[in-house]
C-alpha cells in the first residue's frame, strides 16, 4: 500500500508540476502577438484490480491543447481582409485629396486668369501688352495642367510599387508558411499538438489576409493548405507558389498580379477577386485615380480645342488667319499614343485615334477587339459593349476608319487578326500636350473675318449666323472691297428659297450641312436651315418672309478685319460659360471641378467605410482574444489552485515515506 500510494504522490506532483510550467507559459506569452493560451487536458491513469473493486493508480497528463475557436478565428481573418482594404483605400485617397486640394485649385485659377487676360483684349484689341499677358496666362495655364498630370503620374507610379512589394510580401508569407507546414507534420507525427508552431502559422494566415483574401483547409497530416483571391492555391503542404507583379497588356503601366507555380505557370488574379490591401490598390488605380487623370485630360484637350477654334475663326494683327494658341489636340504624336495594341497580338495593326468632337468626348477608356472582320468597343468605366461601324465601308481592312463617342479611330498601318486586343486611351495624356502655340502677341486672333448685316429693309426676324470660317482660300471668299448677299425669297408660301450670290449678281454654289451639293439656289420649310457656301458654313434662324411673296430679305456677308475688331476675341470670351463638354452639361471649369469633388467625395466616404470595418475587425478580435487570449487574474488563480495541489502531492509522498519507515522499524 505504501508503494502504491508512493505512486500516486508522484504521479500528483508532475502533474501539477506540469500545470504549472504551461501556467507560466501563458503568463509569459501574455503579450505575445498571435499567442493562445494553453492548457492541460489530465486524465486518471488505469487503475488496478482488487478482489471485487478497482483501485485507482493517480493521474497523468493526456495533452496540451491550444484554447482556439476556429470559427472565431476565420471570423477575424476575414474582418482582417475588409479592415486593411478599407484602410489603405482611405488613406490612398486622402493622399489623392490632399494632391488635388493643394496643387490643383492651381487650374481653376489660371482659367480664370486667362479669360480676365482675355476680357481685357475685348476692350483694347489692338494692345501689345495685354497680348503678352495673355500669351503669359495661358503658358501658367499649360504648366500647372502638366504639373497635375506629374503629380498624378507620379502617384500612379508609387501604387504599383506598393502593389510590387505587397506581393514579395505575399511570397515571402507563403514561403514561411510552406516551412512550418513542414515542421508542424514532423511534429505532430508522434501525436504531440505543437502548440507554438500552430500559433506562429495562424498568426502568419492573419498577416497574410492583411495582402488578399484568404481561405485555408487542414490536412490529416496536419498540414495547411492555403488559398488566396478566388481560390487560387498560394500553399499546398510544403509547396508554395510565387505572387509577382508584371507589366499589363495592352497597358504596359497598369501592373497585373500572377501567380506562379513552382513549374512556372502564370495565372492572373483579377483586381476585383483579390481583396485585403492589394485589391483595394488595384481597384484605387484602376478606379478613381485614372479616373481623375482622365478627367484633368478631358479637361485639357477641351480647353486647347474650343480656344484653337476660335482663333482659327478670325484674323491676327497681320491680317492672317489665326493659329493654333495650344498644340494641336490632333498633332500625329498624341494620336499615336492614345492607341495601344497589346503585345501578344498575331496582327500587326497599327493606329491613331482623333478627337472628333469634344461635346461627345467622355472620360473613358476603352477596350477594343477584333472577331470575325469586325471591332467590339466595351467602355472599361460602365461595361457597356458596341460593334463599331466604319466610317469609310468601301475601305480595305488597315485603312478604315471609325468615329464613335467623340473620337475617331484610324486604322494607320498593317491589319489585325482575329481575338487581337487594343486599348484606346482618349484623354489621358491631354494634359501633357497642352503647350502654348503661339510665338508672338501679334498672332491672336481678336478680329473676325467675315461680318453679316441685315438690310435695312427687311421685315422679318430671321437672322444668319456664321458657324464656322472652313477655308478662306474658297471661290468666292468675301475679301477687301467685296462681299456675298444672302437673298430668301417665300415662293410659295410656307417654302423658303435662298441664295447666295456675289457683287455681279452671280449665284454661288451651295452646299448641305454634310458637304453634299445643292446647287445654286435651295429651299426650306423648317425654322431653321444650315448650309455652306464660299468656305463659310451657316444657319439660318426663322422664317425670312418679305412682304410679298416675292419679296427677298437679304443679309450682306462682309470681309470685317481691322485693329479694332474684336468680335472673335468676344467669341472667346464667351467660352467661360459655353457648356460645351460632356454633350453639353458641362464648362471647361465646371470639367476639372468635377474631378476634384468627386476625389473628395469618395475620400470622405472612404474613411467612413474604413471606420466602420475597423470597428468590425477590432469586436472580431475581442471575440477572438476572450477565448484565446491569456487573462492574468485567471492565470494568477491557477497558480494558486496548482501550487497547492503541488504541496499536497508532495505531502502524499512524504505520508508514503513516512508509513514504508514505519514498516522498516516494526521488521527490525
Amino acid at each position: 500500500m505504501g508503494v502504491d500510494l508512493l505512486r500516486l504522490g508522484i504521479s500528483g506532483l508532475l502533474t501539477s508540476q506540469q500545470q504549472l510550467g504551461t501556467t507560466g507559459h501563458n503568463i509569459a506569452n501574455v503579450n505575445t502577438e498571435g499567442f493562445s493560451r494553453q492548457r492541460i487536458i489530465q486524465q486518471t491513469t488505469l487503475p488496478t484490480n482488487a478482489g471485487n473493486s478497482y483501485v485507482g493508480t493517480g493521474t497523468r497528463v493526456a495533452q496540451i491543447e491550444r484554447v482556439f475557436d476556429e470559427f472565431r478565428y476565420n471570423e477575424m481573418v476575414f474582418n482582417q481582409t475588409l479592415n486593411s482594404g478599407a484602410d489603405v483605400t482611405a488613406q490612398k485617397l486622402q493622399r489623392l485629396d490632399e494632391t488635388m486640394s493643394l496643387i490643383g485649385p492651381g487650374i481653376s485659377k489660371s482659367l480664370n486668369d486667362l479669360f480676365s487676360a482675355v476680357n481685357s483684349l475685348v476692350d483694347t484689341p489692338g494692345d501689345i501688352g495685354l497680348r503678352n499677358v495673355m500669351l503669359s496666362k495661358a503658358d501658367t495655364l499649360s504648366k500647372n495642367m502638366e504639373t497635375v498630370h506629374r503629380a498624378l503620374n507620379a502617384e500612379y507610379e508609387s501604387v504599383n510599387e506598393d502593389l510590387e512589394s505587397s506581393a514579395a510580401m505575399v511570397t515571402e508569407i507563403a514561403q514561411q508558411l510552406a516551412a512550418l507546414n513542414r515542421d508542424i507534420v514532423k511534429a505532430s507525427a508522434g501525436g504531440g499538438n505543437p502548440n507554438d508552431l500552430l500559433d506562429k502559422r495562424d498568426s502568419l494566415v492573419n498577416d497574410l489576409s492583411k495582402f488578399t483574401a484568404v481561405s485555408s483547409v487542414a490536412t490529416p497530416d496536419g498540414a495547411l493548405n492555403v488559398y488566396i483571391a478566388s481560390g487560387q492555391t498560394l500553399v499546398t503542404g510544403t509547396t508554395y507558389f510565387e505572387v509577382k507583379t508584371t507589366n499589363g497588356n495592352p497597358d504596359p503601366r497598369q501592373n497585373k498580379l500572377v501567380i506562379v507555380s513552382p513549374s512556372g505557370s502564370e495565372n492572373s488574379l483579377q483586381g476585383d477577386t483579390v481583396g485585403g490591401s492589394m485589391g483595394a490598390i488595384m481597384k484605387y488605380r484602376d478606379g478613381i485615380l485614372t479616373d481623375t487623370m482622365n478627367k484633368v485630360g478631358q479637361t485639357a484637350i477641351t480647353v486647347a480645342d474650343a480656344f484653337n477654334t476660335v482663333q482659327s475663326q478670325g484674323f491676327d494683327l497681320n491680317g492672317l488667319q489665326g493659329q493654333n494658341l495650344f498644340t494641336d489636340i490632333n498633332e500625329l504624336e498624341a494620336t499615336q499614343r492614345r492607341f495601344i495594341a497589346a503585345s501578344n497580338n498575331a496582327g500587326n495593326l497599327q493606329g491613331a485615334v482623333e478627337i472628333a468632337d469634344i461635346n461627345q468626348l467622355g472620360s473613358d477608356d476603352y477596350r477594343m477587339t477584333f472577331q470575325g472582320g469586325s471591332y467590339t468597343l466595351t467602355n472599361l468605366t460602365t461595361g457597356n459593349a458596341q460593334v463599331l461601324t466604319p466610317d469609310n465601308p468601301a475601305a480595305a481592312v488597315g485603312s478604315r476608319e471609325y468615329t464613335v463617342n467623340g473620337f475617331t479611330f484610324k486604322e494607320t498601318s498593317g491589319v489585325p487578326a482575329n481575338g487581337d486586343d487594343f486599348l484606346i486611351q482618349p484623354v489621358r495624356l491631354g494634359a501633357t500636350n497642352l503647350d502654348v502655340n503661339l510665338t508672338q502677341a501679334e498672332q491672336i486672333a481678336t478680329s473676325s473675318i467675315v461680318e453679316v448685316y441685315a438690310s435695312g429693309d427687311n421685315v422679318n426676324t430671321a437672322t444668319l449666323e456664321i458657324t464656322k470660317v472652313n477655308d478662306i482660300t474658297a471661290a468666292g471668299f468675301p475679301g477687301a472691297g467685296s462681299a456675298l448677299s444672302l437673298e430668301v425669297y417665300e415662293a410659295p408660301a410656307g417654302t423658303f428659297n435662298y441664295q447666295v450670290k456675289d457683287r455681279a449678281g452671280v449665284a454661288q454654289p451651295l452646299f448641305d450641312s454634310s458637304g453634299a451639293p445643292l446647287g445654286t439656289s435651295s429651299t426650306y420649310t423648317a425654322g431653321s436651315v444650315e448650309f455652306s457656301v464660299a468656305g463659310m458654313s451657316f444657319k439660318l434662324n426663322g422664317q425670312a418672309a418679305g412682304q410679298s411673296i416675292n419679296a427677298p430679305e437679304v443679309y450682306e456677308i462682309s470681309f470685317a478685319f481691322g485693329e479694332g475688331n474684336n468680335k472673335n476675341m468676344l467669341a472667346m470670351a464667351s467660352l467661360t460659360d459655353m457648356k460645351m463638354a460632356n454633350q453639353g452639361r458641362s464648362t471647361m471649369n465646371d470639367l476639372y471641378e468635377e474631378s476634384v469633388t468627386s476625389v473628395g467625395s469618395a475620400a470622405a466616404t472612404s474613411r467612413i467605410e474604413a471606420s466602420a470595418a475597423n470597428t468590425l475587425y477590432a469586436q472580431a478580435e475581442s471575440r477572438m482574444s476572450s477565448t484565446s487570449g491569456v487573462n492574468l487574474d485567471e492565470e494568477a488563480s491557477n497558480l494558486l489552485r496548482f501550487q497547492h495541489a503541488y504541496s499536497a502531492s508532495a505531502r502524499v509522498i512524504s505520508v508514503a515515506n513516512e508509513i514504508f519507515q514505519t514498516l522498516l522499524q516494526a521488521a527490525r
